[in-house]
């Protein structure tokens, strides 16, 4: 399939803020909100942000959160669509989705966590090179120094959309974690992935993650050590790993220690991933943790996993 770069975003650009998953904080909201119109964009709220339409731990039903998503692609007057927050609920409604339409209008798509399952559908059923990267949400309740580090990356990955920088060299920030090799070695391909539960719960359906010849990103939040080496099994059982040229590893960030002994995270990285023979590096501040910066999916990228480099290959918005 044809890969899509989104049109840029410019100066007075209007952007869909939208929450296809749960709700947002309505405090954090506010200040990403004042975050893009500082920035020089407009902002149009869709239904199920504006709107109190929450449904347990859904922002909406999933009619409601399916057809937000379908207007803010279908309406031209709309020039990106970025997500308020992740979650829960992306699984429940792709099969909701207008796929064919959403293919003709390709925009600026910007979110992660429980949003890798619309970038997996729409980068592979669509084409389309989309954004990990921050959500319109900057969750006040991680602290002063939290807000502060999301503020920032939300301002870069705008500046970033609006072709006001270019993304060359992918590289963790001053304040985050060195990069540790895992595998050595160099691969190129297209990058793909997420949030590993997200991954593994499309294996089997339409939308299973294909990374074959791509370079899969993994990254995920509170759960048990069990849980992330059960699922890293899990794609190694798919051979998703070993299908991939190479792997980088973001944050594995706020695990559940179980009682008593057991194998550290990086143990268990290092062996199921290490495992799978692919270049690999462990630490890319992407994700839950203090910094989350914006990532290509589905653009070209190279990683020389012994020199710990990570390196987009073209430009990421038209």
């Amino acid at each position: 399939m044809k890969v899509q770069r989104p049109p840029k975003l410019k100066k007075n650009s209007k952007v869909a803020v939208i929450s296809p998953s749960s709700n947002p904080d309505h405090v954090g909201i506010k200040i990403g909100i004042e975050i893009l119109k500082k920035s020089g964009l407009r902002v149009e709220l869709g239904d199920t942000t504006r709107k109190l339409m929450t449904v347990g731990t859904l922002a909406a039903t999933d009619k409601a959160r399916a057809d937000d998503f379908n207007w803010a692609f279908e309406d031209d007057t709309v020039d990106g669509v970025l997500c308020a927050t992740g979650g829960y609920g992306s699984m429940r409604i792709l099969d909701l989705l207008d796929f064919d339409m959403i293919k003709d209008h390709p925009k600026p798509f910007m979110g992660f966590s429980d949003i890798t399952g619309y970038h997996i559908a729409l980068n592979q059923l669509c084409g389309m090179v989309t954004f990990h990267g921050p959500l319109v949400d900057v969750d006040p309740s991680k602290g002063e120094e939290f807000i502060k580090t999301q503020s920032e990356d939300l301002k870069r990955a705008v500046r970033l959309l609006m072709g006001q920088e270019e993304l060359h060299e992918v590289s963790n920030p001053p304040g985050g974690m060195m990069l540790m090799t895992i595998n050595d070695g160099k691969a190129t391909g297209r990058l793909c992935g997420g949030n590993l539960t997200l991954m593994t719960g499309t294996l089997g359906s339409r939308y299973e993650l294909d990374t074959k010849d791509k370079v899969l990103l993994v990254e995920e939040v509170k759960e048990t050590y069990y849980y992330i080496e059960f699922h890293l099994t899990q794609l190694r059982l798919c051979k998703k790993l070993e299908q991939s040229r190479a792997v980088l590893m973001g944050e594995i960030s706020d695990t559940l220690k179980p009682e008593g002994p057991c194998p550290s995270v990086e143990e268990i990285v290092r062996e199921r991933v290490g495992g799978a023979g692919r270049p690999a590096v462990w630490g890319l501040c992407a994700g839950h943790g203090m910094y989350n910066g914006l990532l290509p999916l589905n653009a070209k990228v190279a990683v020389d996993a012994t020199e710990r480099e990570i390196t987009v290959l073209e430009p990421i918005v038209e």
